[in-house]
């Protein structure tokens, strides 16, 4: 029979024993208890993003005015996603779905695309503030979206002078998206959902007679015709965007934290560069820092500066002294004497020392991996990179372009594209089979369109170009229009500009400007075009 102790030994044994055994788990205890303080809360990401929107958006705003790594990371970005002249349409209407025969489709888009590109070209016709084209438009939704996660807009119906086209686009700042939210109104922060989620409005704040009022707007009219364009990339349950700079905010914090201090440091140590040692007594020394005013000579008590033996007489010993010899730290080749038991001493700047580097770097990895480029193109510092390692890093960054390309000036140039395109078709300016109640029945086989940009950077065209004609004419396995958008270029464009080309030059008597001489272009060897600069490449 065990005694009550005997019992509660053993029990606290082999409640010990079970603790010791081996477990299997998710978050199981560990002895420094490194996550007891680690305690997130588990929240929906439409929850998160209303509660981090305003201080992250200010943030990265104030990060992009005052940080010229983040301003050119932007710039970079704008000139990735979009290109020098912004994206191009290629109307591609589904011809099938529409019951149309593949040459009228094709002479149709033809003249939609031309209609659409002086459209897009001229302020007066497609921007609300007559200051913007189209692309400088889509290149604000990219610059809107790099701080605040999201780009706004409405497209309006405004006849204006001079102008042919009704449509036209007035681009929004975020911050005049209103921040509410009511579930009884089924509003999530200034827009409005419905059953299943999906957006049917929007309430901004604007300003009427100088007073911030509320304005809700529908998303879409009663024919589906877009009137607001909201673009942002986020969780599926998410109603607003949130900067791509909000992780790597408190790193940028950092890192222009260590660029002042370093400087300051480094600036202090240059202007005291030129210090005094004294071997007087440390009593005497700090005598010496002070000015007559501050003995309160007739006043405080203090000894006369003047007196025998005082240290006023040492400091006018040493200014004689020095005044003779001479001490000119800006005149070349002259030589000090100094008072006995006084040194010179030179003290050079030890600021940045040996981890700033490395920590430096390590920090705008950090920023560049969270916007989704290169260390080297974030900071346009490409020692020690290698052929290799920038093709590697082309290939890894390109997909966050083309995704993000696709995620935020398409979807806004297309709603723009199929506002412009129903105007169009309603007041009978473009011909329609069917006129304009078929279109509405079939919009987006109507108004299917997609949008290239610039091509894929290349650290060597040559070589790109010439793997491309292995896969198109060697291999067979690209088509010549699929080789053609890996270089940005449009395969219909180039050949019918190629045959104008032809037609002209056989017109003035010239030579085909596109015959290659015979036995000049050399059979490339498949073996050498795997090769880099960094040796060839490992085969199987």
């Amino acid at each position: 029979m065990l005694s009550g102790l005997q019992r509660l030994f053993s029990s606290k044994e082999s409640q010990a024993r079970q603790d010791r055994r081996p477990t299997a788990r998710y978050m199981r205890p560990d002895s420094a208890n490194v996550l007891g303080g680690w305690r997130p809360a588990l929240r929906q990401a439409r929850d998160d993003v209303r509660e981090a929107w305003t201080g992250v958006s200010a943030r990265a705003i104030d990060a992009a005015h005052n940080s010229g790594w983040i301003t050119g990371a932007i710039e970079q970005m704008i000139a990735d996603i979009n290109g020098p002249e912004g994206l191009t349409i290629n109307v591609a209407p589904d011809h099938r779905a529409l019951r149309w025969s593949e040459d009228f489709a094709h002479s149709w888009s033809e003249d939609v695309e031309r209609e659409f590109v002086a459209f897009a070209n001229s302020p007066q016709e497609c921007d609300a503030r007559g200051k913007a084209t189209l692309a400088t438009m889509a290149d604000a939704m990219v610059r809107w979206y790099m701080p605040f996660g999201e780009g706004v807009g409405r497209i309006l119906l405004r006849e204006r002078p001079g102008a042919t086209m009704l449509t036209k686009v007035q681009l929004i700042s975020p911050i005049r998206l209103s921040q509410q939210s009511s579930d009884l109104q089924d509003l999530h922060q200034g827009v409005f959902l419905d059953g299943d989620g999906q957006p049917i409005g929007y309430r901004f704040r604007t300003k009427v007679g100088g007073y911030d009022q509320d304005l809700d707007v529908a998303a879409r009219d009663l024919d589906g015709r877009p009137l607001v364009v909201h673009v942002f990339d986020g969780d599926p349950d998410a109603t607003r965007g949130i900067s791509p700079f909000a992780p790597a905010l408190k790193v940028t914090r950092q890192y222009d934290q260590l660029a002042d201090a370093t400087l300051t440091t480094a600036l202090l140590q240059t202007i005291f560069a030129a210090t005094f040692e004294s071997a007087q007594l440390p009593a005497e020394a700090l005598e010496g820092l002070l000015t007559e005013g501050d003995f309160g000579a007739g006043s405080g008590g203090q000894a006369d500066p003047t007196g025998p033996g005082g240290m006023a007489a040492l400091m006018a010993s040493r200014a004689e002294w020095y005044g003779a010899s001479g001490i000119d730290l800006g005149t070349h080749g002259r030589i000090a004497t100094m008072f006995p038991g006084d040194q010179l001493k030179f003290t050079t700047a030890q600021t940045p020392g040996g981890n700033y580097l490395p920590f430096s770097q390590n920090l705008n990895r950090e920023i560049a991996r969270c916007i989704g480029t290169s260390y080297e193109k974030y900071t346009g510092d490409y020692q020690g990179a290698t052929f290799s390692s920038i093709k590697m890093g082309i290939a890894s960054d390109w997909p966050v372009v083309v995704r993000r390309r696709r995620v935020i000036p398409r979807p806004f140039l297309q709603a723009v594209f199929e506002a412009w395109l129903e105007e169009r078709i309603a007041r009978g300016l473009t011909p329609f089979p069917g006129g304009y109640s078929r279109f509405l029945r079939q919009r987006a086989a109507a108004s299917r369109a997609t949008w290239r940009g610039p091509a894929k950077p290349s650290p060597d065209e040559l070589k790109t170009a010439m793997a491309l004609k292995v896969l198109v004419k060697d291999l067979g396995i690209m088509s010549a229009s699929t080789a053609a958008g890996e270089v940005g270029l449009d395969a219909d464009a180039e050949q019918q500009q190629r045959a104008q080309d032809r037609a002209r030059a056989e017109r003035l008597g010239l030579p085909d400007p596109y015959a290659p001489p015979p036995g000049s272009i050399p059979t490339p060897d498949p073996a050498k075009i795997l090769e880099d600069d960094d040796g060839p490449a490992r085969r199987p």
